[in-house]
């Protein structure tokens, strides 16, 4: 690839279980010899290589001019098979959230599910089928079929039955070990009536006739939502084996006394570089910064005394293996992780009684920041306004003043981050200014 403002920029790229796809020279680059700071990126739900280059170019761009210009810093980004609905795709721009501060109003209330704006035409059956093809290589018959039955909405209990068997086969790795972040699972033993019905409540407000005579319509609409759902806890589940065992082993072999490794990911790419952590050894692990920008994925993961029933999250035993700053953004105008996220996640029972809010049990990172780890509280700031982020510790930067463009229905501000102000965040992060 080419340099972006003149500092080096490799792409390396997984398949769905890890396996590296090319690392663009990276392991083999003279150039890696002179780099002292490795900043590694990885992009969230994605539609396109080519969408998640343009996100690459566009962060690392605005980071590269607030760079010391005495550090010798190189890029990396991360491909992976991440996919999502066309329905979800995030305009280029859109209006101010009415939440948000920028907007002159104060931060919306925890678990209100922000105002979205109106959703354009439905996408097809056999639209979707083709979106998420690519993510689910050998089960294309699978969503073809059930793309069919989407689009013909058959007033047939039977065929509401095949809809459901079809969907649930494709979550490859139901692991239910992963107490914190799996609610979503729950949909595998639920009846399809159950699914279907609890799951019509999270669709677009103008699919189908569900309030006409067709009780059927209805549950057409919850279809369409449990293959999302579970489409998108697939694609959340993958984020942690690509992290694990591809770009975790990768950070582990460019390790060298002398090089610095800043992991940050956007909304599942959050979970990808977070599960990184667990190939690397405490002693030997070059990451010196993890940011995690409005991450899609449970904000109990690195409690060592999360509400859960296994009494941690994943990666509570690896927060060792980050000598700096761990950091993350959160904003309520971020629909997808503050309101679609733990809705995605009702039909799971609660493990603990004291945590009494399925909202924040099923919560997200993205949304209100690490949580049960004595998290220090800050606002995103402008650029070039120091932060003194702590190392070791845990910091939660609420962005709402900048992360407040109502995108798209389904996730609302939550692709709104290519801001100078994010940039200087990872920079900061980083500690590279």
């Amino acid at each position: 690839m080419q340099p972006i403002a003149g500092r080096p920029f490799w792409v390396v790229d997984f398949d769905q279980d890890g396996r590296p796809l090319g690392d663009d020279g990276l392991a083999q680059s003279p150039q890696r010899g002179q780099v002292r700071d490795l900043v590694v990126l990885c992009h969230g739900w994605n539609n396109s290589r080519e969408g998640a280059l343009g996100l690459y170019a566009d962060l690392f761009g605005r980071m590269a001019p607030l760079i010391a210009p005495d550090r010798s810093v190189g890029f990396v980004g991360v491909l992976w098979p991440s996919l999502l609905l066309p329905d979800d795709v995030p305009a280029a721009t859109g209006p101010v959230m009415a939440g948000s501060a920028g907007a002159g109003g104060g931060a919306q209330a925890s678990g209100a599910a922000p105002t979205p704006v109106p959703p354009g035409p439905a996408a097809s059956g056999a639209a979707i089928a083709e979106a998420l093809a690519p993510a689910f290589p050998g089960r294309e018959d699978t969503l073809a079929e059930i793309g069919a039955l989407l689009d013909r909405a058959p007033e047939d209990g039977a065929e509401l039955r095949r809809c459901h068997d079809l969907v649930v086969s494709l979550v490859a790795r139901p692991d239910a070990g992963k107490d914190e972040d799996t609610g979503e699972l729950a949909l595998l033993d639920a009846t399809p009536r159950e699914a279907f019905e609890t799951m019509a409540g999270l669709a677009r407000p103008d699919v189908g006739d569900a309030q006409g005579t067709n009780p059927f319509a209805g549950l057409w609409r919850g279809a369409k939502e449990v293959l999302r759902t579970l489409s998108y806890y697939e694609m959340k589940d993958r984020a942690g084996v690509v992290g694990a065992s591809g770009l975790g082993p990768l950070v582990a072999g460019l390790a060298r006394p002398d090089l610095r490794v800043h992991l940050a990911g956007h909304s599942f790419g959050a979970r990808l570089v977070s599960f990184a952590l667990t190939a690397l050894e405490p002693a030997t692990s070059p990451v010196a910064s993890l940011t995690l920008v409005q991450g899609a994925f449970s904000h109990f993961a690195f409690s060592a005394t999360a509400p859960v029933a296994a009494g941690a999250g994943r990666l509570a035993g690896h927060v060792d293996r980050v000598h700096g700053p761990l950091v993350s953004t959160h904003t309520p105008n971020d629909r997808a992780v503050g309101w679609w996220y733990p809705n995605a996640s009702v039909l799971a029972r609660q493990d603990n009684q004291a945590s009494t809010s399925a909202l924040y049990r099923w919560g997200a990172v993205g949304h209100d920041g690490y949580q049960q780890v004595a998290a220090a509280e800050t606002r995103v700031v402008p650029t070039r306004t120091p932060y003194g982020f702590p190392a070791g510790r845990f910091t939660n930067v609420e962005v709402s003043d900048v992360v407040r463009h109502d995108l798209s229905w389904f996730s609302g501000a939550h692709s709104d981050i290519r801001h100078d102000e994010i940039a200087w965040l990872l920079v900061s992060a980083a500690g590279l200014a």
